[in-house]
């Protein structure tokens, strides 16, 4: 794919992702929910991904918050966008050890996209001063399973559930 072509389906993700998150916000976090989709993109990027993960990031959320189907998503996006989108998405039902165990057995890029989620609202978490002890023991625990994220995401996240803070000062 080239860049123009990257470039192009970073921008439909971001769009499609912030037309069905519209009017949606994360209370704790004092942000909409597409502010949170579009940071955990830009993380993915910083990463070095390729365009087509980093707009998987943008979507990680329409399956599980919003009426879009993951044929929907594949019809727009295509088969590799849908796996990726639903390699993280939380199930209803699901328990926390199938949650994590689906993730243990998810593609690099997948574990990647979460390892940049949990980032992205543990960060967030803190700036609000909403952080719980729940939410540290919750990611650590997802944290753990991500063996294939990426090493410098990875570590971020551990030093923010270590201390508790935001880029894991203080």
């Amino acid at each position: 794919m080239g860049t123009a072509d990257g470039s192009t389906l970073v921008l439909r993700a971001a769009r499609f992702a912030c037309e069905r998150h519209a009017g949606q916000s994360k209370p704790r976090q004092k942000r909409p929910v597409a502010d949170h989709c579009l940071e955990v993109a830009l993380l993915v990027s910083e990463a070095g991904q390729p365009p087509v993960v980093a707009a998987a990031a943008l979507l990680h959320d329409t399956l599980e918050k919003t009426a879009t189907t993951a044929d929907e998503l594949e019809a727009v996006f295509g088969p590799r966008i849908r796996a990726l989108v639903e390699a993280v998405t939380d199930l209803p039902g699901e328990s926390d050890e199938t949650t994590r165990a689906r993730l243990q057995r998810a593609p690099a890029e997948a574990q990647l996209i979460k390892c940049a989620d949990i980032v992205s609202n543990l960060e967030a978490l803190a700036r609000a001063g909403e952080l719980t002890g729940k939410d540290l023991s919750d990611k650590a625990a997802t944290l753990q399973v991500l063996q294939h994220a990426e090493p410098s995401l990875a570590e971020r996240a551990a030093r923010i559930i270590a201390r508790g803070t935001p880029g894991g000062a203080g």
